[in-house]
């Protein structure tokens, strides 16, 4: 098994075919068919299953392409900064954020720290929350904007975490839903209608961050991942979903999110409090400067 095989079977779950693989990679049809052979009989399962003139990939395949991908990206993310550390002479912080909600502060901290700082220069990279914690605990990342929000432990031992921000989470409802006209969201209207929430990757932790902070009885609500802010909103804007939301990081923009009322959950409302956590590993040589950018 090898990093060619690899990004030959990734290009052909991305693709959706050997034919289209083979013109993307510029080699054979059958040598991409011959490469995701090879690699089926190392791995001891089938990660395709073939039709006429078309293919599908089977569970065990979708998983596999899951983590592979996790894999390589955080591969060539340590390979790029390895290439260019001996080269490097400014002064460099890569970051990473979950979403443009906490990445508007973000923003806001990477042109202060480069008005007092010209030389400092930063990657930025957005993941999962799972993936943030990940690569920061391993190095992968220097620095991570975080949502921290229910009852969830994320600092593994060799973390540290500063607060940015704080307020709390809200309920986005379309003013189509008569519901947008009162001064909460009631409880029983989770039951109504799908719930979305954004994450740029597969990740479950706002799902169960979100559902922990719930009574028993709605534990099984209808809570689905959005992958774009755009659908998200033209989602909960044309009433056919609601979403939730961090409060006070909300962007005013134009048609369609301006047609959305965002509610308090009805409830405890200290269970809908969330931070803006900015993590980082407790013993890192960038601590200083870490601290510095944070300030």
């Amino acid at each position: 098994m090898n990093f060619t095989q690899l990004n030959t079977f990734i290009t052909v779950v991305e693709t959706g075919s050997f034919q289209k693989a083979a013109a993307t990679q510029y080699i054979s049809q059958r040598a991409v068919s011959q490469s995701i052979a090879k690699l089926e009989n190392e791995l001891g399962f089938k990660l395709f299953e073939r039709g006429k003139n078309k293919i599908s990939i089977t569970s065990q395949g979708q998983e596999f392409f899951l983590k592979t991908k996790e894999i390589l990206h955080s591969f060539s993310v340590e390979i790029n900064s390895l290439r260019h550390e001996a080269a490097t002479t400014y002064q460099e912080l890569k970051v990473g954020y979950f979403s443009p909600f906490e990445g508007t502060l973000l923003l806001q901290k990477i042109f202060d720290a480069n008005q007092k700082q010209p030389e400092l220069k930063i990657k930025i990279t957005e993941e999962s929350i799972e993936h943030l914690i990940s690569d920061v605990s391993l190095g992968i990342l220097d620095l991570a904007f975080i949502l921290d929000y229910g009852d969830q432990e994320f600092l593994t031992k060799n973390l540290t975490n500063k607060s940015i921000f704080q307020s709390k989470m809200v309920i986005g409802v379309s003013k189509l839903n008569p519901l947008s006209s009162g001064s909460v969201f009631p409880l029983t209207a989770l039951k109504e209608k799908p719930i979305l929430y954004y994450g740029p990757e597969k990740t479950n932790y706002l799902k169960h961050a979100f559902l922990a902070t719930l009574p028993e009885a709605y534990q099984n609500l209808p809570v689905a991942r959005i992958s774009t802010i755009e659908q998200m909103q033209i989602l909960v804007s044309s009433n056919q979903a609601n979403a939730y939301y961090p409060d006070g990081l909300l962007q005013p923009s134009n048609s369609p999110s301006e047609k959305i009322e965002y509610l308090p959950l009805e409830g405890n409302s200290s269970a809908q409090n969330y931070h803006v956590q900015a993590i980082y590993q407790k013993n890192t040589e960038k601590k200083k400067l870490i601290q510095q950018f944070l300030s």
